[in-house]
């Protein structure tokens, strides 16, 4: 037996780098925990936690549980027998060779359609062909919590027994297939094919609904939906049904009840009084929790308000932990939809007015220098005794600011995001009163529409060019322009196709996708990128990164659309967009600073020739919006990179997904540590230190301040980063901000900053745990130490620790799942 497993485990090993150190660490694990179940489903499931119990080792040991992950999927997945004796308990490898891999392709496709549960045009291609075209191998790219989560929830299967049928190849094959039928019958397999080797390397990957549901019998690939609730019964109660069909097919949505007339206004038609936007708030809460997506997530809305509301404090209100629960909004995310004016008020410590939005409804529609106007006449009637008295009411401005700032730090709610940055920038036409459930989508909304996005991200760590010098590192400034700009123009036709192949669960939002055609490229790997160029997060070579990264792929993005709008014609509305002016995104900056009458505070430098653009964009373009940058909070684990503009939270720690607690250790550290011989001397210290390298000595300064945790980066870093890259992005950019200090002066100043710089928005605010747990992983000396953090159990004072640990849902909040 003891012969036996050891020749398991040397396979198991087999191709990885110090393969004989990794061995000799499970045949220790062995030692003490005992041989593998006898039955394989079990032996798989050993297997895989040995491997991951030794992650802390050496991250190799992640490619060890995706071996093991990937044994039992191919048992379940390809219907294979495991060998007549206990040899497949013994070894996690479950030999399949790669023919055998590409045949099953034709079965699987044939059996998803029969059983109802895969398109039945996908029958209509070559499957032979592009079957030859799969690359077995490719499944060791995923990362194992990116694995895991795709066969707890992406992954096909069986409708009744729940086998899986699905493969992570397999998977990649079908959405470009799904995707693929939005082009001509004779020439779908060459860009399913296309579409496939784009995705299966990992260099672009689609959001979540289109990984749910492309070529499937209900194709909803479309991420996020925006909705304006009307002041009116009729309005409210359609509004719930058209959430609920959103919800159930993986929509996430941010809806605004800024129009929702306060407690105790008059209702005139039954003569009595409006019990105002809680109870309304807590309808929705209700009906969202009771969506689950077909049990693989949750139904995921966000409220939007702006802050002159009558009923702030209550919305202020509705996630706290405490107090009456019919006045509180659980499953519901909350964010403030913030016009310059009340910033302005706030910089200059002026009073702030609230209204019932009944007497003021112009108030909504209005932005910039409209709104000013507007907001400052209701003002005069105020104090004129013009306004009924329970219509308005006075209150500090700074003081409200506050309030909101706390609220922020107690309950990572309500986000904060800048109405008049949204809509002065837009490139379309009409009015925008929200965002979206993650905070980077800027899109006009009407009573006959709900605005659509449709998202996908470039993996920029997919797109840097190894040094031969160095093992695994990388020259300054190394990215590899021509193949991103490849990716860019695939990912946008395959953003594009989206649109036409979308199922749509209701009708007013077929009717804006197709009006508008927006879609959404964003960009991830940012922070692994910084690490493999020898760049710390913040310092001005990455904020140069950013700005040359995000200005490449946004012209490149705009040139295609504008090429595609020659071969598709253009989107519905676009002679009525900026657009059609010659305008382009940078454009945009002067009219905010027009609407503001003071400098937006952003570096203005460009590096490619857009004027050449202006007259292409002039005669059409495809798609009314080219970018955003969602959190890619899951799709970013499956690529096995860190998420959008994120940086790494710490360089060893547990993520709390939906499918699980799992590990991360930053490979890109580890392999430097390897390089200078210190890895072995240090990775106990840095686990006791939670992460964090600033107190670890043995480690050269150069090298700890290139890896800072998420708390020790200033955060007028991420503010600058953001903005260096909002300037090139046409809609917005979900931006997490990370802080130490609790002090709320400081705070605001953060929050005054993103929005002076021009940012549209902001998203979650992590605060920094000001308790840790006792590790349990290593020995410590706790007369010399303080408690430290424990992998197991992340500490955590207000439910929101390293993204991915809070509200049950995955890294980065609630909802990001259905962004990305």
């Amino acid at each position: 037996m003891a012969h036996r497993l050891e020749e398991a485990i040397r396979a198991w090993t087999r191709g990885l780098a110090d393969a004989e150190r990794l061995a000799a660490a499970l045949e220790r694990g062995l030692a003490l925990s005992g041989p593998p179940p006898g039955d394989p489903a079990e032996a798989n499931t050993f297997w895989v936690q040995l491997a991951c119990h030794h992650l802390p080792l050496h991250p190799d040991f992640d490619r060890l549980a995706v071996r093991a992950a990937l044994s039992g999927l191919y048992r379940e997945a390809l219907a294979a027998s495991p060998a007549p004796d206990d040899a497949a308990a013994l070894s996690p490898v479950f030999a399949l060779d790669a023919a055998t891999y590409r045949s099953a392709f034709v079965h699987y496709i044939r059996q998803g359609i029969e059983l109802g549960e895969l398109d039945p045009r996908l029958a209509s291609f070559d499957l032979a062909r592009l079957a030859r075209l799969v690359v077995p191998a490719r499944d060791e790219l995923i990362p194992y919590a990116g694995l895991a989560t795709l066969m707890d929830r992406y992954l096909v299967r069986h409708p009744e027994s729940r086998r899986l049928l699905e493969t992570p190849q397999y998977l990649w094959m079908r959405v470009a297939m799904g995707l693929a039928l939005a082009e001509a019958p004779d020439a779908r397999d060459l860009w399913a094919a296309r579409f496939y080797q784009l995705m299966s390397t990992l260099r672009y990957v689609p959001s979540t609904p289109t990984l749910f549901n492309a070529g499937t019998t209900h194709p909803q690939l479309s991420s996020c939906y925006l909705s304006d609730v009307l002041d009116s019964m009729d309005h409210i109660l359609e509004s719930a049904t058209d959430f609920g069909h959103l919800a159930k097919y993986a929509g996430g949505i941010g809806a605004s009840i800024t129009k929702l007339r306060s407690a105790g206004s008059p209702v005139r038609g039954i003569n009595g009084q409006s019990s105002g936007i809680v109870p309304f708030a807590h309808m929705y809460d209700a009906l969202i929790k009771a969506v689950s997506q077909g049990g693989r997530r949750r139904g995921t809305l966000a409220l939007y308000l702006e802050p002159w509301h009558l009923e702030i404090e209550a919305f202020l209100d509705l996630k706290r932990n405490a107090g009456d629960p019919y006045l509180r909004t659980p499953s519901l995310d909350t964010a403030l939809w913030v016009p310059d004016e009340f910033l302005r008020r706030v910089e200059a410590d002026e009073a702030w007015y609230l209204f019932d939005p009944r007497y003021v409804p112009e108030l909504p529609e209005l932005f910039g220098q409209a709104f000013g106007e507007a907001y400052e006449a209701r003002i005069r009637q105020a104090r004129a005794g013009q306004l009924p008295a329970r219509a308005f009411r006075e209150v500090c401005a700074r003081g409200l600011f506050r309030e909101i700032l706390a609220t922020l730090q107690e309950t990572s709610h309500p986000w904060i995001v800048f109405k008049d940055a949204g809509n002065a920038r837009s490139m379309l036409p009409g009015v925008i009163h929200s965002s979206n459930l993650c905070t980077e989508i800027f899109l006009p909304t009407s009573p006959q529409e709900i605005a659509v996005c449709n998202l996908g991200s470039v993996n920029l760590a997919r797109h840097l060019r190894a040094d031969p010098a160095g093992p695994g590192r990388l020259r300054a400034a190394d990215v590899d322009w021509p193949a991103l700009q490849a990716t860019v123009e695939l990912a946008v036709r395959a953003l594009d196709d989206v649109i036409d192949v979308n199922f749509y669960p209701v009708d007013k939002a077929r009717r804006s996708n197709l009006r508008h055609r927006p879609v959404g490229l964003g960009i991830m790997g940012f922070a692994e990128a910084f690490a493999r160029l020898g760049m710390a997060y913040g310092d001005p070579a990455s904020a140069d990164l950013v700005d040359r990264v995000v200005e490449f792929v946004s012209f490149h993005a705009i040139r295609t659309s504008a090429r595609l709008a020659r071969e598709r014609g253009s989107f519905a509305a676009f002679s009525e967009s900026r657009w059609a002016q010659g305008r382009l995104p940078l454009d945009t900056l002067a009219e905010l600073q027009s609407h503001r009458r003071r400098p937006v505070e952003v570096d203005r430098s460009a590096r490619l020739p857009w004027d050449t653009l202006r007259p292409l964009v002039r005669g059409g373009m495809r798609n009314g919006t080219v970018m955003a940058i969602a959190p890619t909070a899951t799709i970013s684990l499956v690529a096995g990179t860190t998420p959008s503009l994120d940086p790494y939270y710490a360089n060893v720690f547990a993520r709390q997904t939906l499918s699980g607690k799992f590990m991360e250790v930053n490979r890109v550290l580890v392999d430097e540590l390897e390089a200078l011989r210190l890895w072995e001397d240090v990775r106990e210290r840095i686990v006791a230190e939670r992460g964090d390298l600033s107190a670890v000595e043995e480690i050269p300064e150069p090298v700890r301040r290139r890896y800072p945790t998420a708390y020790r980066i200033p955060p007028e870093a991420y503010v600058e980063l953001a903005a260096r890259a909002q300037k090139w992005v046409d809609m917005g950019i979900s931006r997490n901000l990370f802080l130490q200090s609790r002090d709320l002066d400081a705070m605001a100043e953060v929050y005054l900053a993103a929005w002076r710089k021009g940012l549209k928005s902001t998203y979650y605010l992590f605060m920094a745990p000001r308790m840790y747990a006792e590790p349990s992983t290593v020995q410590v000396n706790k007369a010399r130490r303080r408690p430290r953090w424990s992998f197991l159990e992340p500490a955590s004072t207000n439910g929101h620790g390293a993204p991915g640990e809070h509200c049950a849902l995955d890294g980065g909040g609630p909802g990001c799942e259905s962004c990305q």
